[in-house]
């Protein structure tokens, strides 16, 4: 049976789902923000640092514009999802002025937010639900640096049937629903995610294309399956029913990197999860992603994190200050 790669990296980055919130108003409008990691921080865990965002359009349509992409629409059974963060306006039409998503709260915590309705007078109605969650992208790069930074697409029938559930979801206050609600953020980013998978060209790069190609993917699916094996090309070779010449020349249009470089990147992602998640010992984690000497991995795991694995324990599992729930990001 093949190996599920992109839920193999989702867990090495920590997805979780923050919060959803439904957002109704009527006639002109326009909204501007930014998802700051401190705003969240109350809801993630330690060592996140990412915050991606999403839009789902559940009625007529929505307006969106981010530094790396001008105006563009969002149609009802569209999402747009922000994957790096980073300021964004939403509107009716494109170039309407934009308030700070703090205005429109009116003084109300972000984090209590759930279904924020507006009239701002005539004109048609937009209905959006917007979802957040964070990622440690430093744990798997090559995962987060695939994805562009704006991207869209259709939800289709099956999420479609996923929409009303979070819809429902994202305005219930009764025990269990916080947790519910941060699973259901999850389920549809990840969805987006998968659909967006599916729609990438043939001549895509970057990690998501590595997945999804014949010969590397074979390779890659090997390593993850036993990244601790001292593999050899002819090995990966093997595994992906290719030749060496093949292999290597894929992974370096594809991924911009060699397959023994690949699996130094994967070791030190597993061993930044174990040191994150667990309480074993420097060296039980260095044996345990093949490094018979724990000195040769604290300097792998040094020259990959800017840090040595010690000081990335500490960041990880330290609890971090925990800012108090707050206005201040765009809907």
């Amino acid at each position: 049976m093949s190996r599920d790669l992109l839920s193999d990296v989702l867990t090495l980055v920590r997805l979780t789902g923050a919060l959803i919130f439904q957002f109704d108003v009527k006639g002109p409008w326009g909204v501007a923000g930014e998802p700051l990691l401190e705003k969240f921080a109350p809801l993630l865990p330690p060592g996140t640092s990412n915050v991606i965002a999403f839009h789902v359009v559940l009625e007529g349509e929505c307006w969106i514009r981010h530094a790396a992409r001008d105006w563009f629409a969002v149609h009802a059974g569209q999402v747009a999802v922000i994957s790096h963060g980073g300021r964004h306006e939403l509107g009716d039409q494109p170039g309407r002025p934009s308030l700070p998503f703090e205005a429109m709260l009116g003084g109300r915590p972000l984090l209590a937010a759930r279904h924020l309705q507006f009239d701002t007078g005539p004109g048609g109605t937009s209905k959006v639900l917007c979802g957040f969650l964070g990622c440690d992208r430093r744990a798997f790069e090559p995962l987060c640096g695939s994805l562009p930074p704006v991207f869209q697409v259709d939800l289709g029938e099956r999420m479609q049937t996923l929409v009303p559930y979070a819809v429902a979801n994202a305005l219930d206050d009764s025990p269990g629903a916080e947790g519910l609600r941060g699973r259901l953020a999850e389920l549809l980013f990840l969805g987006a995610l998968r659909i967006y998978l599916r729609e990438l060209p043939a001549n895509a790069s970057g990690w998501l294309a590595g997945v999804r190609d014949p010969v590397i993917g074979r390779a890659m699916q090997a390593m993850h399956a036993a990244p601790q094996r001292h593999w050899t090309l002819d090995e990966l070779a093997a595994a992906a029913a290719s030749s060496r010449s093949a292999v290597a020349a894929r992974f370096s249009e594809v991924l911009d990197e060699s397959p023994m470089r690949y699996l130094t990147r994967l070791r030190m992602a597993v061993a930044a999860r174990l040191l994150t998640d667990s309480h074993k010992s420097l060296a039980a984690i260095a044996e345990e992603v093949g490094y018979e000497s724990p000195a040769a991995f604290q300097r792998a795991f040094k020259r990959e994190f800017a840090m040595p694995p010690a000081a990335w324990r500490r960041n990880a599992t330290e609890t971090t200050p925990r800012a108090e729930p707050q206005a201040g990001l765009v809907g």
